[in-house]
């Protein structure tokens, strides 16, 4: 919806804006409403100018000519600042409406056919108000309101049988003895109906706004569990390479004395007490192992991939109908395992992005040494219209291809390129593609493994 408007026109925007102080179609000072059935209904409801304009002159014309007030102004008024206002303070809105009932009350001389005390303008402002006041505010609230106004209709049936207050009506056109029982009754009926209106409207809110919520904290616990998921799986790969230097200090530890001419007993003792060590530590990391792999993966035991499996993973993709242009070039052939790894994993899970998101498009996978760090750059374009359509029937189908890649793109991504201490970017790039840039350290490593 903000694209939208800020797509539009600026003096289109401008009026939109103006609008919505005139009426609730959308919050003050916002051009990004709609015309919808709530902006509709708002050119009557709490907050709507116009239609308090429209009260204020019908209700002042009809307490001057047909109730003998002078000052009916005074009344009108209040009925039409109450309909303003009950967008804001509906409290205060509604002691408005109550004042001007008691105004047409004692100052009405003459009614003629006209209902007594409560006027046609004041019952339209008694439900506006009783409506914003139980959708903006505790049910509680709009239940006094209600009896608020009952009593006060109580004691105008009153006054009138009482002869209190004394009221010239047209015994052909108005001939009930007491005119405000009429009125009244069916202010109550009324107001009770907007009553519930706005509680239902108030109730749908809620509803929508828990909703909301629950969306928001179940999509937070998804990306966590993501997280936490692809934490493990590098885990479980880091433990295939940590197990493997640690198998070989083993084997070099224990074979030490017999490879090693002129050993004393200490160093011996000392070789056999690394390889212990070693032992043990394979032991433990093995017992972690079970637990973070999955039932499925039990045996999986198969090498961890570097750049020498990019040519292969490229093909594939190139094969499943994106084209992809791979160089790579000035690797170091001592490349830490980790970074290897890493290497292979950021160009596998951005061209599986690339397969689900934008399939068809042309795509360049760079990974090249430069001053001591390893940078990967996946640039890939807008797609093909026609493979896109496609894809978005395959997806309406159930049947999105995902042949490469754990599924957790840019989580899996930023995880390992932080844990080799590199950086990330990502965006989108100025052809209407996708880029994405890995900068990962291969010189002085130790300050990377060794910070917290």
């Amino acid at each position: 919806m903000k694209s939208r408007s800020k797509s539009e026109p600026a003096p289109f925007n401008a009026v939109r804006v103006v609008v919505s102080y005139l009426f609730a179609a959308g919050p003050l000072g916002s051009g990004t409403w709609r015309w919808r059935t709530a902006s509709t209904f708002a050119l009557i409801g709490p907050g709507s100018v116009p239609f308090a304009l429209i009260l204020l002159v019908s209700q002042q014309q009809m307490l001057f000519y047909d109730y003998d007030i002078a000052w009916g102004v005074l009344p009108a008024l209040a009925t039409s600042a109450a309909i303003v206002l009950a967008r804001f303070r509906p409290v205060e809105a509604w002691a408005l409406v109550l004042a001007s009932l008691a105004a047409v009350m004692v100052g009405a001389r003459f009614i003629g056919w006209q209902p007594w005390p409560l006027t046609s303008p004041n019952l339209m402002a008694l439900m506006v108000v009783l409506f914003a006041l139980a959708r903006d505010r505790r049910p509680w609230a709009g239940v006094l309101a209600w009896a608020s106004y009952f009593a006060v209709g109580t004691v105008a049936i009153w006054a009138s049988n009482s002869r209190l207050v004394t009221i010239v009506s047209d015994p052909v056109s108005n001939p009930t003895p007491t005119p405000a029982t009429d009125s009244l009754t069916l202010g109550a009926l009324l107001g009770a109906l907007a009553f519930l209106i706005g509680l239902t409207v108030r109730i749908w809110r809620q509803g929508r706004a828990r909703v909301a919520e629950e969306e928001r904290v179940a999509e937070t616990e998804r990306h966590q569990r993501r997280l936490l998921e692809e934490r493990t799986r590098i885990a479980r790969e880091l433990h295939d390479i940590v197990a493997h230097h640690m198998s070989v200090i083993a084997v070099q530890s224990s074979t030490a004395e017999y490879r090693l001419a002129g050993l004393g007993e200490e160093a011996k003792a000392e070789f056999r007490s690394i390889s212990g060590q070693a032992r043990e530590s394979l032991a433990e990391m093995r017992r972690l192992l079970g637990v973070l792999r999955s039932e499925d993966e039990a045996g999986a035991r198969a090498p961890q991939p570097g750049p020498e499996a990019l040519r292969g993973l490229a093909e594939a993709v190139d094969r499943a109908g994106t084209p992809v242009a791979l160089r790579v070039g000035g690797l170091p052939e001592d490349l830490p395992e980790t970074v290897a790894l890493t290497v292979f994993r950021v160009v596998q899970e951005a061209l599986s992005n690339v397969v689900r998101h934008a399939p068809g498009a042309a795509t360049d996978v760079e990974v090249a040494a430069v001053d001591g760090r390893i940078e990967v750059t996946v640039v890939n374009g807008p797609p093909p219209l026609a493979k896109l359509a496609g894809h978005r029937s395959a997806q309406a189908g159930g049947a999105v291809p995902d042949p490469h890649g754990s599924g957790l793109g840019l989580v899996g991504m930023r995880e390992r390129v932080s844990l080799d201490g590199g950086v990330l970017e990502t965006g989108p790039s100025a052809e209407g593609g996708f880029r994405v840039r890995a900068v990962l350290p291969i010189e002085d490593r130790s300050t990377v493994e060794e910070s917290p």
